[in-house]
C-alpha cells in the first residue's frame, strides 16, 4: 500500500492540510518518540488530529519493520519537525524505494529554520552538530567542539543540538569542558532557544555562565555564533539578559 512520512512541525497544530488529509486515510498512524523531548504529548496529537497515534521507538524504526506494514496497509509515521530531519529516515524512504513500496513525504518547519528568528542569517550556518548526555557515556565525547572549530575556520555559526533529558546547566559545562579539551575559543555570548517555533519560545543572548543559571526549559538548543555582522549583532541585541 502506502509508507507516509510527515513531519508535524514545531507545534502540535502545524501539520500541514495535505498531511491531515493523508492521515485520514490511514489504518495505521505511529509517532516516533526517541530523537527529541517533545514539546507536544502523543494525547495532544491524537485531539488535534481525530486519530488513535502508536509510540514508535528506535528499534522499530531502525529494524524498518513498520515497512512491512505497509506492504499491505497505508502507514504514517509522524516525526517532529521536518520529516527528513535525520539519517534514519531517509534510510526509510530507500528501503521503501528498494522494495517497491510507494511512500509520500510531507515536509514542515523545523529546527533548522526556525533558528532564523536569532536574526542570525541562516546562510552564515556551517555543520550542525549534537551534544550528548554525558551522563549516559562512559566517556565524555567532545566532537561537537570539533565541529564548532571547523565551522570557525569558515566563519560560520554553529547550530548545537542537545541530546534528550540534557538540562541547561551541565550542557553549558559539557561545552566549556569540551572548549578545554579541544584548545576551542568560544565567543563571549552565545545563544540559547527553549521551545523554539512555539508559544513558549524563548531566545537569550548572554554569557555561558550566564545562561548555565538562566530557567531555560527544554527541549532546547545552542547556537556558537561567529563573525557576527552588523544586522546580525541588532537583532541579537533584543534577547542580549
Amino acid at each position: 500500500m502506502a509508507l507516509y512520512l510527515i513531519g508535524t512541525g514545531m507545534t502540535k497544530t502545524s501539520i500541514s492540510a495535505d498531511a491531515l488529509i493523508a492521515l485520514k486515510e490511514c489504518d495505521k498512524v505511529y509517532l516516533e518518540n526517541y530523537t527529541v523531548n517533545f514539546p507536544y504529548s502523543k494525547e495532544e496529537l491524537e485531539r488535534a488530529y481525530n486519530v488513535k497515534i502508536m509510540e514508535l521507538d528506535r528499534k522499530k524504526v531502525e529494524d524498518e519493520s513498520i515497512l512491512e506494514e505497509a506492504k499491505s496497509s497505508r502507514v504514517a509515521l509522524l516525526v517532529y519537525g521536518d520529516s527528513l530531519s535525520a539519517t534514519t529516515h531517509m534510510q526509510l524512504i530507500l528501503e521503501a524505494k528498494k522494495q517497491n513500496i510507494k511512500y509520500q513525504i510531507f515536509h514542515n518547519a523545523s529546527i533548522l529554520t526556525t533558528i532564523a528568528e536569532t536574526g542570525l542569517s541562516l546562510y552564515k550556518f556551517g555543520k550542525t552538530t549534537s551534544m550528548p548526555n554525558w551522563e549516559e557515556h562512559t566517556n565524555k565525547p567532545t566532537s561537537f567542539a570539533i565541529y564548532i572549530k571547523q565551522n570557525q575556520s569558515i566563519q560560520a555559526h554553529t547550530l548545537i543540538l542537545t541530546d534528550i533529558g540534557l538540562k541547561i546547566k551541565p550542557a553549558i559545562e559539557q561545552l566549556k569542558e569540551s572548549a578545554s579539551e579541544e584548545n576551542l575559543d568560544l565567543p563571549e555570548k552565545i545563544i540559547a532557544i527553549s521551545h523554539a517555533g512555539t508559544s513558549l519560545q524563548k531566545i537569550l543572548y548572554d554569557t555561558p555562565e550566564n545562561l548555565s543559571d538562566k530557567n531555560i526549559e527544554m527541549p532546547f538548543c545552542l547556537i556558537v555564533p561567529n563573525s557576527i555582522n552588523h544586522t546580525e549583532q541588532k537583532a541579537l541585541e533584543k534577547f542580549n539578559q
